[in-house]
């Protein structure tokens, strides 16, 4: 790949906006975490999530809601037992950041494969750190499980849908070379994600069953130590974590930002805007003066802020807003969240927020790096994993 200080500004906002959510990067032979959004129980790639996806499957009636987890994934990886964590798609369909649904996945050992059991859960009990309710399909690990009528399931191994130039950013950041203006250029990204592998579990059922206008988010949970269950990993939009929780040397150190990812992610999406959302506006100040424009003003980052929080990825499948790009309204695999974020967050304004007070592009709107060409047309759509 082609260096430029073009990829110096990709990677310092990268740095910050983690969309991989915890990337394992082989190093001299071994494997070293580039984060884990999970201290509380770090050395668990299995509770730590990678992405979250929202989407129409092949027939237009049916609601595809996927996660990944474990990154860098192979044919020996597993997901965690049933004992010790449970993963589980929380939907609120009401627009309140409470869940009324929730999909719980449960794996036990059984030989090669696993075996899994699927729960659906709604009302209250949905609410649950640990959902129980009634049990919608059973199987294994690496096959389609039909939900009774309701839809289909698979856990399994997969490749990775998800596309960056982490290249760039060890090269540039981790070197400590953060003194570089932003400068666009025309450099090529170069994929890091290309031929890796991750744990996926993917949903589809009817669209009716879910509601037109939905808010999705996943949660992983675990067992600590003591043996007491805990909300270890949460996601909804990619970024929002990493981005106003970072301590790193420009948020955290020359921005004067704090926030802790652990207390982020124990949290509940309907207490985010009173819990972060002043971490939100700190961070989202010190990206955007990156911008020629300058830094948000105080009233724009708040608008942000708002539209940022709670950490709930919408879906809506009818209504106008579904013309917004990902991950303001779902996200299919092939979205490119990261040119639409770096926009966002580096001072640009391609959704006309601010009545025409900026323009759409901010200091960096682009890591140039492009989809998969692996992604299936049927269930469960993420591409057959890499040899």
């Amino acid at each position: 790949m082609r260096r430029s200080r073009r990829f110096v500004a990709t990677a310092v906002t990268m740095a910050l906006l983690g969309l991989a959510a915890s990337v394992a990067i082989p190093m001299a032979g071994l494997f070293a975490a580039d984060h884990l959004d999970s201290p509380a129980v770090a050395g668990r790639p299995d509770v730590d999530i990678n992405d979250v996806y929202a989407f129409a499957g092949n027939n237009s009636a049916h609601t595809v809601l996927a996660m990944t987890v474990s990154p860098v994934a192979s044919a020996t990886t597993r997901f965690g037992t049933d004992k010790m964590t449970r993963y589980v798609f929380r939907i609120d369909t009401n627009g309140d950041a409470v869940e009324d649904i929730a999909y719980v996945a449960e794996f036990r050992n059984d030989g090669e494969d696993q075996k899994v059991t699927v729960e659906r859960v709604t009302g209250k009990d949905a609410r649950s750190l640990t959902p129980n309710g009634r049990v919608v399909g059973r199987g294994a690990t690496n096959e389609v499980i039909d939900l009774k009528g309701e839809g289909r399931f698979f856990a399994g191994l997969r490749s990775d849908p998800f596309y960056f130039d982490l290249a760039a950013f060890r090269d540039d950041v981790e070197s400590g070379n953060l003194a570089a203006a932003p400068n666009l250029g025309d450099a090529t990204g170069s994929d890091f994600f290309a031929e890796l592998n991750t744990l996926a579990i993917v949903l589809e059922v009817k669209a009716r069953d879910l509601g037109e206008n939905i808010g999705v988010w996943v949660t992983t949970s675990a067992r600590n130590s003591n043996g007491k269950w805990i909300q270890a990993d949460r996601m909804g939009r990619p970024a929002i974590n990493t981005v106003i929780n970072s301590t790193g040397a420009v948020i955290g150190g020359l921005g004067g930002c704090t926030g802790s990812k652990t207390a982020y992610n124990a949290g509940l999406p309907r207490n985010d805007s009173a819990d972060f959302i002043d971490e939100a506006a700190c961070a989202l100040a010190v990206l955007s003066s990156l911008d020629s424009e300058g830094s948000y003003t105080g009233a724009q980052l708040g608008i942000l802020a708002s539209v940022l929080l709670p950490d709930i990825l919408p879906f809506h499948r009818t209504g106008p807003v579904s013309q917004l790009p990902a991950p303001l309204n779902g996200r299919a695999l092939a979205d490119d969240v990261i040119d639409v974020e770096l926009r966002v967050v580096t001072g640009g304004d391609p959704l006309g927020l601010f009545g025409g007070a900026r323009d759409a592009d901010g200091a960096i709107n682009t890591d140039a790096v492009g989809p998969h060409t692996d992604y299936l047309t049927e269930f469960p759509y993420l591409g057959v994993p890499h040899s």
